[in-house]
């Protein structure tokens, strides 16, 4: 019987080992000082691990910074990335050299932490730059195709199911030019509640995107989600008064500003910590990475216009 236990224990350790070199396999280290070109995406999984998606797939740091690595086998450029509540990874974009997918990618998500993906749908014929989802059930999607033609053209795409069906909304009264949308959010208290940072202002939708009026014509956001108490929204705003990562307690009538003001630049997609709301990690247009792990009283810069610190 001692022995019996002995080996089932020692064939646990080999099993868990094998996995784990698998994983490791995945994860490779990134020398500091590598250039990286664009940011697409952001994220800060439960773990406090920060995530980029970039124009040659993705890299992650646990440590603000001091080392990263690059995550999966994959150098594809994620365009449309999104860090779902439930920690589900989203992406869209091109594929990259010798790469398995077509172009363009479609919905890919991994629910591994970026280390494998999974095909889910418009595969090889849409490329989503921007992915929201609703806080409470994040199987409901919206997705922005700004530049598509044909049968797949510009628009909003919605989906109820996780991504498995679609449906197209023909948006009116958002910019004729979608690549004038900046960011997309669906609003805590309905699932067909959506604001949108365009160059037009701050405008809304009661409908799951099918008509918008303008919210706010004072300001420009130009990324924004949801604070893990899935009722506060957190953006960057910018005005004539001030910029800089702010938070809205009332659904974006007011905003508090929490530092970060970008000057010339500003961000590109924002991420917090669904169990840590003091750590938030945002990029920036100019390819940088800013982030705090205090709430914002103190920010790292960890990449300077796509050089890893």
């Amino acid at each position: 019987m001692k022995k019996i236990a002995v080996l089932s224990v020692l064939s646990l350790s080999l099993i868990l080992s094998a996995c784990g070199s698998t994983e490791d396999s995945k994860i490779a280290p990134v020398k500091s000082g590598k250039t990286i070109e664009d940011i697409h995406g952001v994220g800060v999984s439960n773990d406090g691990t920060t995530y980029v998606a970039t124009h040659e797939g993705l890299f992650s740091t646990k440590n603000v910074g001091k080392t990263w690595s690059k995550v999966g086998q994959s150098s594809d450029d994620f365009m449309g990335f999104h860090l779902r509540s439930d920690g589900t990874m989203m992406t869209s974009g091109h594929p990259g050299q010798d790469s398995e997918y077509p172009n363009p990618m479609g919905i890919l998500v991994s629910k591994d932490k970026g280390l494998s993906w999974k095909e889910v749908e418009y595969v090889g014929k849409i490329d989503f730059h921007l992915l929201t989802t609703y806080h409470h059930d994040p199987k409901i999607i919206y997705g922005l195709n700004q530049m598509g033609t044909g049968q797949y053209g510009a628009g909003i795409y919605k989906s109820l199911d996780g991504g498995e069906k679609w449906a197209k909304v023909e948006p009116k009264g958002l910019p004729g030019d979608l690549m004038k949308v900046y960011s997309l959010l669906v609003l805590p208290e309905n699932k067909d509640t959506l604001l949108a940072g365009t160059e037009n202002g701050v405008m809304i939708s009661k409908d799951g995107g099918e008509n918008w009026n303008v919210f706010d014509e004072t300001r420009l956001i130009t990324a924004m989600t949801l604070m893990p108490n899935g009722k506060d929204i957190i953006g960057y705003s910018i005005n004539n008064m001030v910029s800089g990562v702010m938070i809205s307690q009332d659904k974006g009538e007011s905003w508090t500003s929490i530092g970060l003001d970008l000057g010339e630049d500003a961000a590109s997609s924002i991420s917090v910590n669904q169990k840590d709301e003091k750590q938030i990690a945002v990029s920036t247009f100019s390819t940088s990475l800013f982030e705090t792990k205090d709430g914002g009283q103190k920010w790292d810069q960890i990449i300077t216009t796509g050089k890893l610190k």
